[in-house]
């Protein structure tokens, strides 16, 4: 659970690395894709410290719509890990260049930028929440 100030909890599910052929079963593939498909938005956590950062979002996107087609652009945001590292600045500047989502750099062994990432998703969550209540809304008129 992520805990804010005022309360507001929001459950979090921490889930490993997906392998290269996860949406075939492979590793522990369909266990671990149902779990993701019950979460309602993703964090892409990206490690910086590798050369191939488009790569890995690429490869998560991928392994999730085999999975289930749409899984991917559920609503999401892009966390890029180990920015501690030297060569993750780099990294990070290639990232933010190529995709159109913000990334959030943190380091979670140095526990470096978290507050803003819990900020952001509180704010994805929110969105998200906020757009299924005036879905159900509109089921509702009569």
């Amino acid at each position: 659970m992520v805990e804010y100030d005022d309360m507001e909890q929001i459950a979090v599910a921490d889930i490993p690395g997906l392998i290269q052929g996860a949406h075939l079963n492979k590793g522990l593939g369909h266990s671990f894709l149902r779990h993701i498909e019950r979460c309602l938005c993703l964090l892409y956590v990206i490690d910086l410290s590798q050369p191939n950062t488009l790569e890995q979002l690429q490869h998560l996107k991928y392994e999730l719509d085999q999975y289930l087609p749409g899984l991917a652009e559920r609503p999401h945001a892009v966390v890029g890990n180990k920015i501690d590292i030297p060569e993750a600045k780099q990294n990070l500047k290639i990232i933010q260049e190529n995709i159109s989502l913000p990334v959030i750099a943190i380091s979670a062994h140095y526990n470096l930028h978290i507050p803003e990432l819990k900020k952001h998703l509180r704010e994805l969550s929110n969105k998200y929440v906020n757009k299924l209540e005036e879905t159900s809304e509109e089921h509702h008129i009569i």
